[in-house]
């Protein structure tokens, strides 16, 4: 790390020594960068169809250095100089810079014979756009004279979508238009004639792309590349072809001297806009100081986005604050971010509920339009309460005024399309976000540890769009809900669940609300607040999901007709549970809680694990040919952890009995009754009572499913409490049961197995597949195993065949070899010789199914992709006499032999295919970084049950282990990129890929406080030394600068052996003494408070939590320790 202009930056020298590297460069608006190492780049507003060079995957990027952005040529004498060609030439020498915050980069050439140096950054504003900023150092000492050609090449005009230029760029070109406009020629304008389109009418393109440059005052400009070929004219108009902006112009340097120059540019402009920038640049003398401003700001409003997300930290550790700060970033970015803390905006509130429930805005128009412009959350509740309306209380409990967030999406990650949309057509902040189900709670997580008081809200809309079988749909955003809908024409596409993410997510909100506000979730169980989501997806009856586990679920599209219906009628609303009355059907939080529990459970697989038969992986989108036979292990470790979490909340909560839907009881007591009749014994289980406990949990699912299809819900009936502990309790005995027969010879724990079904229905056998990280952090923390216990696993994960020693962390499962080319679909010999079918095809040379090579080796048709073709191409020989009864005959035989040359039944998808993402040979660093966080959690539990000190010492120090290996603690030529960015995975052949938008970002923001002395449990703030460590602390005085809540600079003086973080926005400042244990609270009316111990009180500790404003800053004196 080193500072540059104030401003603190990554440094990567020698960055053309390593493999290229993709970068995300971040904004406070719309505006966004993909760029590679080598200097190419695809950058635009809003979305991917709002590029100003071309979108595309980024191994394309990579490779289109000196042919997309920026181009440059220097000439000295006879000496021509290229930076950043994409050949280097030699004696130079490349360096890349990324800032901390992440809205710059800076590529630097230095030329050694020349005595020159050329950098250039990218920067971008709301205002102007994307601003390359270029210099030219003279460091020698000489005069030189210097002729510079400078500037931008294949830009995009407006109106081009990614689909067309992708497909069809010759075509494209042809309606180009680049020209120049001013009477200085220093304003290009990009656009097209008309859209591309081959309908018979006209489709006027009226916005363009549009580039100017400030500085090299004595260059001109041309827009044809020609120039690099030994044009000597300026050409101002360019039809048919790519659009190109170069800077073309001498500059004498005398030693020490800069030249600098900007070329802008933006997308989207009309003519209006047009003529606003080219009279700017004919009459406004101080451009680039307003350029520089305008920078300048847009840095300070991304960095006050992320202050509010408590990215702000001052320690001894630089490279973990600057990985803090971008983790934070990232976060913020997938999930969003209260951007006025817990109050609400009267307009946007009250759009938000006419959008998702007109009845109910029209019904309280009263009081939305008299509510003040601004109004605090707390209160906002109070008064729709008081208002009595259940639908409004369930709206305003849900009402999440989180801005910035976006789908997850780049030119590494092609197969999602990201749309960034942050303001309105007034430039004001929105309120909006999106993002996959299994992706943005994951992130509200991280964010809640900021925000605490949105938990509730937070679970609110997740149970508020599960559905009565158990599951939630595809995708949330604050517009409601969405699911995917079957598309015969595009192969992708796919309906179904994902699983394990429906109970942990919720989970992990469920105790996050408990640890910062104890009794929060106990007074919303009795409330008859809740919904249910209506999918229009219905599951097959449970005979029929054993039948064919591959097809389980239809559409059904008049179900999907009527929500549709339902949404233009009353909003968003629409796609929940309607009665046939025309009402909202409202549930309590106990049975939102309950139902994806009895799901599970009505899928359990003793000694295997919970049945996956709902068409979608787990978070492992990779093990997606799973998804049937599979059964997961990491889902019952985390719905054991679930279920022991329900039994407790129940018991200790004061509720008395609730009322839930009768079938939800019905399907309750069912499930009850078998888990306490049948006695769990995994290891000695036949297979036969196997089935017998599979069919029964089954059936009952079925017959609830069967009776809600098709009539909804009859009623409600009482249900004590007790009894749901009661079933929590036997269900966990068969849990615990299984979970302890999946303990792995080698101290690793099953993640998946499969389940094999005999021909008559009657058994169920359990087959084991490889060891998996994602199991044992699942299985760390399902709450089953002893502190001991825990620790063993991470010790026998670094002895195990998924750790890798070059990263110094673990894979998602061992590197297998695959077989080569001709190694493949070889038919054994003995089941050639068993089989007459095909000896007697090999004999009369029919080759419908198998052919015998030159080499003697007798294959399958290499057509035969799957099963189901060798089934067709049986089906056509029976049809031919000669063959129909050794079809009839062999049939099975045959098709035996193709699964065990294949094994198909125990293909668990592309992740055993592929070596990139999340395939052979990758360590996915998000399951690495989730690992750390069970083996976190389990020290602080250690803690807490008085374990012994070197048990607690060997959790502690595992921690640090698994961390070790994480991507910031390397350099960039060992990580492969950037590393204090968080990057998705690192395959085997090359380095870390993917950047910025990955789940690992949360886990890490959940680890982070308790690395500098910070803790919440209990409602109570507390400062724990247990994984705080000295070179945390500062060395010397230090000046902590940071925002308040209001965006006010702070300043903090920090002594040597302290640390400054924030929590809530609020300072903290850790230091460490020799004394006791003390607590330091300055108020903001100017008044301070001095208590002992290493527990804020609640009191306090809930101010700081609702960011009420009275809390000024917090200094806590932690005793000086072995670490410490």
């Amino acid at each position: 790390l080193m500072e540059i202009d104030g401003s603190g930056y990554y440094a990567v020298p020698d960055v053309d020594r390593m493999a290229p590297f993709l970068m995300s460069i971040v904004s406070d608006g719309d505006r966004w960068i993909f760029i590679s190492s080598t200097g190419a780049l695809t950058a635009g507003r809003g979305d991917a169809a709002g590029a100003v060079f071309p979108y595309a995957t980024d191994d394309l990027i990579h490779a289109s250095a000196g042919h997309v952005g920026p181009v440059t040529s220097i000439r000295v004498g006879e000496a021509t100089w290229l930076p950043f060609a994409p050949t280097a030439q030699p004696g130079v020498r490349r360096s890349l810079y990324k800032s901390v915050v992440g809205e710059s980069i800076i590529f630097e050439e230095s030329n050694g014979e020349l005595g020159l140096t050329f950098r250039y950054s990218w920067e971008s504003c709301d205002r102007f756009g994307f601003v390359r900023t270029a210099t030219l150092v003279n460091g020698g000492t000489d005069p030189v004279g210097v002729h510079v050609i400078d500037g931008l090449v294949n830009i995009l005009p407006h109106g081009l979508s990614p689909f067309v230029y992708q497909r069809v760029s010759n075509l494209t070109n042809a309606y180009k238009r680049s020209e120049l406009v001013g009477k200085d020629s220093r304003l290009g304008v990009f656009s097209l004639e008309s859209g591309v389109v081959d309908r018979p009418e006209p489709a006027e393109v009226l916005r363009a792309t549009a580039v100017w440059s400030t500085g090299l005052a004595n260059a001109s400009v041309t827009l044809s590349p020609d120039i690099f070929s030994g044009s000597l004219d300026d050409v101002s108009l360019v039809t048919g072809t790519a659009g190109a902006y170069l800077l073309r112009g001498g500059v004498e340097l005398e030693p020490g001297e800069t030249a600098t120059w900007r070329i802008v540019i933006d997308a989207g402009l009309d003519q209006a806009a047009v003529t606003g920038v080219r009279d700017m640049l004919e009459s406004d003398d101080e451009i680039d100081a307003g350029i520089t401003r305008s920078l300048d700001e847009a840095s300070d409003a991304l960095v006050g986005i992320m202050a509010r997300a408590d990215a702000m930290q001052r320690t001894g550790d630089r490279v973990a604050t600057a990985h803090h700060f971008s983790n934070v970033t990232y976060n913020t970015m997938r999930g969003g971010v209260p951007l006025n803390g817990y109050v609400a905006n009267k307009t946007a509130f009250s759009d938000f509920v006419r959008n998702r429930n007109q009845t109910t805005a029209d019904l309280h128009g009263s009081l939305l339009a008299s509510l003040p412009e601004t109004i605090g959350r707390a209160d906002l509740l109070d008064l729709v309460e008081e208002a009595g309306d259940v639908d409004l209380i369930r709206l305003t409990l849900e009402y999440l005024p989180f801005s910035f967030s976006r789908r997850h999406g780049d030119p590494s990650r092609p197969w999602n399309m990201f749309s960034i949309r942050v303001r309105d057509e007034e430039g004001e902040p929105i309120v909006y976000y999106e993002g996959n189900w299994r992706d943005i709670f994951q992130n509200w997580e991280a964010l809640a540890l900021s925000f605490p008081d949105y938990l509730p809200g937070m679970i609110s809309a997740f149970v508020n769009a599960s559905t009565t079988d158990g599951f939630n749909p595809y995708r949330i955003t604050s517009d409601g809900i969405d699911w995917e809908v079957p598309d015969p024409l595009d192969p992708w596409s796919n309906i179904g669940y994902w699983g394990d993410h429906q109970v942990v997510y919720l989970l992990r909100l469920l105790e996050a609300t408990d640890r910062f506000s104890p009794g929060a979730i106990h007074r919303l169980l009795g409330k008859r607040w809740f919904t249910y989501a209506d999918v229009p997806y219905r599951l097959e009856a449970y005979d029929e999901l054993v039948r064919d586990p591959k097809a389980t679920i239809e559409f059904v599209e008049a179900a999907h007709d009527a929500t549709t219906s339902r949404v233009a009628d009353v909003g968003a609303d629409g796609k929940l549970l309607w009665t046939d009355s025309g009402k909202l059907y409202r549930v309590t939080l106990v049975e939102k809680l309950l139902v994806p529990a009895l799901s599970k459970l009505s899928n359990f697989v003793p000694g295997g694990g919970i049945w996956m038969n709902t068409q979608r992986p787990e978070w492992n989108d990779a093990n997606n040919a799973l998804v049937g036979h599979g059964l997961s292990m990491v889902t019952l470790y985390h719905l054991r952890r679930y279920l022991d979490y329900l039994r407790s909340l129940l018991r200790t909560a004061d509720v008395g009995d609730v009322k839930i839907s009768t079938e939800v009881a019905g399907w309750m007591a069912a499930l009850a009754s078998t888990f306490t009749r049948m006695k769990p014994n995994a290891a000695d289980m036949t297979d036969e009572a196997r089935k017998d406990l599979l069919d029964t949990v089954g059936r009952a699912f079925s017959e609830y499913r069967a009776r809600v299809y098709a009539f909804g819900f009859s009623g409600r009936t009482k249900v004590a409490p007790e009894a749901i502990a009661e079933l929590c309790d036997a269900a966990i005995e068969h849990l615990d049961d299984t979970i302890r027969t999946g303990r792995r010879s080698d101290g690793l724990y099953h993640s998946y197995n499969l389940v094999h079904f005999s021909d008559t229905a009657t058994e169920a056998s359990v087959e084991h597949l490889y060891e998996m990280l994602e199991g044992q952090v699942a299985v760390i923390g399902s709450g089953v195993l002893s502190p001991e216990e825990r620790a063993d696993i991470v010790d026998a994960l670094f002895d195990s065949s998924m750790y890798r020693a070059d990263q110094d962390s673990f894979m998602l499962y061992p590197a297998r070899q695959l077989p080569s080319f001709l190694e493949k679909n070889v038919v054994p010999e003995k089941a050639v010789d068993a089989n007459p079918l095909l000896r007697a095809l090999l004999e009369s040379g029919d080759q419908t199914v198998v052919t015998a090579g030159p080499d003697g080796l007798v294959r399958f048709d290499a057509d035969f992709a799957k099963q189901d073709h060798l089934e067709t191409a049986l089906d056509e020989l029976a049809a031919v006499e000669e063959w129909r009864d050794l079809v009839a005959t062999h049939r099975d035989q045959t098709l035996d032999a193709y699964e065990h040359v294949f094994n198909h039944h125990a293909y668990t998808g592309r992740s055993g295919s592929m070596y990139g993402y999340e395939g052979i040979g990758s360590i996915y660093w998000h399951m690495v970084a989730k690992l750390a966080v069970a083996v976190q959690e389990s020290a602080f539990e250690a803690v807490a049950a008085g374990a012994a000190p070197e048990t607690i010492e060997r959790l502690v120090g595992a921690f640090w282990r698994v961390r070790a290996g994480l991507g910031f603690n390397k350099t960039a030529t060992e990580f492969g990129a950037i590393p204090t960015d968080p990057y998705s995975h690192t395959p085997g052949h090359a380095g870390a890929q993917q950047p910025g938008m990955t789940g690992l970002v949360k886990e890490e923001l959940l680890t982070r406080p308790a690395e500098v002395g910070v803790r919440v449990d209990g409602g109570e703030i507390q400062f724990d030394r247990l994984f705080l460590r000295g070179l945390e602390l500062v060395t010397e005085a230090e000046t902590w600068q940071l925002l308040d809540t209001a965006l006010g600079g702070i300043t903090i003086d920090l002594s040597p052996g302290s640390l400054g973080t924030t929590l809530c926005q609020v300072p903290i400042v850790v230091s460490r003494t020799d004394g006791d244990a003390q607590i330091e609270i300055e108020f903001a009316d100017g008044t301070t408070r001095l208590q002992p111990g290493s527990s804020l009180d609640a009191e306090t500790s809930s101010d700081v939590f609702g960011r009420t404003g009275s809390v000024a800053k917090v200094t806590a004196r932690v005793p000086s320790g072995p670490n410490v």
